[in-house]
Parts: structure tokens; C-alpha cells; sequence
């Protein structure tokens, strides 16, 4: 097993009570909270989101249509998220064929850029999250420098901006601009008005808060 430092916080929702994952965190020595999450089934010190799905919950997330209402939602509220496959995913015994399942993976990966790890058993997902807590841990303290081209049109510079932002990908910062009108308003809204923002809770207003003062 992964070394974990200190005592990482992995947010656990409710409706996965009953799988084997969250005990072997406890094991792992994770401090979990066990609450509604209603975009994703874990979350890492509030920054990776996590979707997890058996090859039975992948086939009939497919079938209903969820997965990529799912995938929309967790793009949408963080640039860190993927969906982790504990098992075949294609052991589902459903009605649907392993083309399918392919397509639909193929589609996370390469449309929607969301990555897709594969666990073998809830033992192999719980050495996964101690890896992710591991490297999240060992760049925190690093500032996120954004690379490449420096945009020239306004409202691009003033996306820009926003996304300097901790957890703050491109949709939020739209719709952080959307709201706010300008990157000064931003800089001077309460908590409160941040956490209006979808894909805003109480921790990320504080981390940006924090980062803005």
C-alpha cells in the first residue's frame, strides 16, 4: 500500500456506504465523511471527483442515458475528475453489447477529456486514491502557472485571469464572469455571493477567498 500522509479527507456519498471502497480507505488511514455528493461518488481533499462504477453500473448508466449527464456536470464543476471502472466493464450481464461500452468509454476519454482508470477490485481502487492523494499533496504547494499563448481579446484575458483561480476551470470561470460581470466584482464578492455559483461550495468560496486576500 501507498504511504498516506498526514490524514487526507476523501468525501464518500452516501449511497456507497455499503461497498467495500470506503472501509479499505478508513483502512489506509483516509478521514472520510460520508455525506450527499451530487455530482460525483468521492471526492479527494475537495479537488479530484471521483465517479465510480462497477461494469453493471457503467452498462446501465449507458442504457439510461446518465453517464454522460454525469460527465457534463463533473466537467462543468472541476478540471479534475474521471471516472473509476472497479472491475470488467464489460461484466454486467445486461443487454448491451461490448461495442457499446467501448464506444462510451472512448467518448469519456477523447470528448469529453475526462480520464478513465481502471481497478482490478476495491483493494486496486484503494491503492489508486492513495496515489492520487499522494501527488495531489506533493504539488499543492506549487503555484499552477497556466503555459502557452497569452490571449489578446478581452473577455479571453479576463477568462484567463479567473482561471488563476484555485479549482477554477474554464466552465466555472465563465460562469464566474457571467455572473459577476468583471474580474474586479469577483475580487470583491463575499463568500456567500461566490457559493451562488454552481460548481461552488462553501471550501472552494474559502480557497478562493483566501487566495484573493
Amino acid at each position: 500500500m501507498v504511504a498516506v500522509p498526514k490524514t487526507p479527507t476523501i468525501q464518500v456519498d452516501w449511497r456507497e456506504k455499503q461497498a467495500k471502497l470506503p472501509e479499505l480507505l478508513r483502512i489506509a488511514g483516509f478521514d472520510i465523511e460520508i455525506k450527499y455528493l451530487p455530482l460525483c461518488d468521492y471526492t479527494i481533499e475537495h479537488a479530484i471527483y471521483i465517479e465510480r462504477k462497477t461494469g453493471r453500473d457503467l452498462a446501465m448508466s449507458i442504457i439510461d442515458g446518465r453517464l454522460f449527464k454525469q460527465a457534463r456536470k463533473m466537467k462543468q464543476s472541476s478540471s479534475r475528475c474521471l471516472f473509476l471502472i472497479e472491475g470488467s466493464p464489460y461484466d454486467s450481464n445486461m443487454d448491451i453489447s461490448k461495442d457499446a461500452i467501448r464506444g462510451a468509454l472512448l467518448c469519456l476519454q477523447a470528448i469529453w477529456t475526462i480520464p478513465v482508470i481502471f481497478a482490478a477490485d476495491s483493494g486496486h481502487a484503494c491503492l489508486i486514491f492513495a496515489m492520487l492523494s499522494n501527488q495531489l499533496r506533493k504539488k499543492s504547494h506549487l503555484l499552477g502557472l497556466r503555459h502557452g499563448n497569452r490571449p489578446k481579446k478581452m473577455i479571453t484575458r479576463k477568462l484567463h485571469v479567473i482561471q488563476g483561480l484555485p479549482h477554477v476551470g474554464p466552465m466555472l470561470a465563465k460562469r464566474l464572469l457571467d455572473h459577476f460581470s468583471s474580474v474586479q466584482n469577483i475580487m470583491n464578492a463575499p463568500e456567500a455571493e461566490l457559493m451562488k455559483i454552481e460548481g461552488i461550495g462553501k471550501r472552494k468560496a474559502q480557497m478562493i477567498k483566501s487566495v484573493l486576500k
